[in-house]
């Protein structure tokens, strides 16, 4: 078993790093308010001149979630950029099809999402050349779309999945996420294609956007074993498992940690300077 070094404070790890990739559901924000301890970090980051890049699974383009940052009450002079998986689904995959049509699975608010593509939505699977995946409108369960699903893999449609995230905790509510429905489909025979994180493009991108050349001095904060630790790891960067999440009733993370084989470097119960 790998060692876990536990810490109380943030400032405890900052010295050692340039560069701190941060997640946003469950580290950042609840989906309701900021948590307590973020803005006094990332003033003290701004301070010592680090770069902060926050690296969010939302199913969304990043202008819309600085309007929703701003909107909680965190300035933009606080960070450098957001890279989502929306961004990386939108720029790296959907940009390069032409006339293709999708089956739309998403939250109302996200039906803009392919504004400015040259692909079209269908109202029908039979005549869709793919499932676009980005969630479930708020207080949806899985099983409302258990017949669409197991309709799509008897047709053989490809998903693409614009957030693997299983859940979110949004203020004190589960909510299940695209990755929710993306197992789902894969049980049925369902074949998916998902982008943000564990996968290393989003990584990539957000390094390029920092340019630094040293991943030794990146540090990754995340909630989620499954998306961010993993994600760190298979980008070869550090990384902190913030028990403000979806982990946040788990007293027993390191037998986790061991089961799955997904090892964070630093562990926090809650994310304070």
């Amino acid at each position: 078993m790998k060692n876990i070094v536990k810490k109380r404070n943030f400032s405890e790890i900052i010295n050692s790093y340039e560069v701190f990739f941060f997640d946003l559901y469950g580290v950042t924000h609840n989906g309701v308010k900021l948590f307590p301890g973020i803005i006094n970090i990332l003033k003290r980051l701004k301070i010592l001149k680090k770069n902060v890049v926050f690296i969010s699974n939302a199913p969304r383009k990043s202008i819309k979630i600085k309007k929703f940052l701003k909107k909680l009450g965190l300035s933009k002079n606080l960070y450098l950029d957001v890279i989502s998986s929306g961004d990386i689904t939108y720029e790296d995959y959907l940009s390069n099809l032409k006339n293709k049509k999708y089956y739309f699975i998403g939250a109302n608010k996200d039906k803009d999402f392919c504004k400015g593509l040259k692909i079209f939505q269908e109202k029908k699977l039979e005549t869709s050349n793919f499932i676009l995946n980005l969630g479930l409108n708020e207080g949806e369960k899985i099983n409302k779309y258990s017949k669409i699903l197991h309709d799509a893999a008897n047709l053989s449609l490809p998903m693409i999945c614009v957030n693997p995230d299983l859940e979110v905790i949004r203020g004190k509510k589960k909510e299940f996420c695209a990755g929710s429905l993306a197992l789902q489909y894969e049980k049925f025979g369902g074949k998916v294609k998902y982008f943000g994180k564990p996968y290393i493009e989003i990584y990539k991108k957000a390094m390029k956007k920092t340019k630094i050349k040293d991943k030794r001095k990146i540090l990754a904060i995340g909630d989620s074993l499954r998306t961010d630790i993993l994600g760190a790891n298979n980008f070869q960067i550090d990384s902190i498992l913030v028990l403000s999440g979806i982990h946040k009733e788990i007293k027993e993370i390191e037998k986790i940690c061991k089961k799955t084989n997904i090892y964070p470097k630093f562990l926090l119960n809650t994310l304070k300077y």
